[in-house]
């Protein structure tokens, strides 16, 4: 009897120790998932999944706001890429009709979670 109520305090405290583990497991915020899910629909086919016949491919974003430039050249801000996304740039279609602003800065959000 002494031995299962042993087992038992083991498997509790095990229970305890596994979900304090998930708890402290860090959960992106709804604004990423939200930017993500927009990323996704609108960013990631060029960005991600390049058509191999484009003339010049897409650039990758990971690293976008480590980089002191963008690959435009211009400034790595949010301002700019915020700028690029509604306007377009060269073969990049403008976002701005597609898009609503708070839409473009969950984007720029999610951007910021690339490594």
């Amino acid at each position: 009897m002494r031995g299962r109520w042993r087992f038992a305090q083991l498997a509790t405290c095990l229970v305890l120790v596994m979900w304090l583990a998930g708890c402290s497991e860090k959960k992106k915020p709804v604004a990423d998932a939200k930017g993500q899910e927009l990323f996704d629909l609108n960013c990631a086919l060029c960005h991600e999944m390049p058509n191999p016949d484009l003339h010049k491919q897409p650039p990758k974003l990971e690293h976008l706001f480590q980089a002191k430039t963008l690959p435009s050249g211009a400034p790595a801000t949010d301002e700019q890429v915020r700028k690029t996304i509604v306007e377009g740039l060269g073969t990049m279609p403008a976002f701005d009709r597609r898009l609503q602003p708070e839409e473009v800065d969950q984007i720029v959000r999610y951007l910021h979670t690339f490594q």
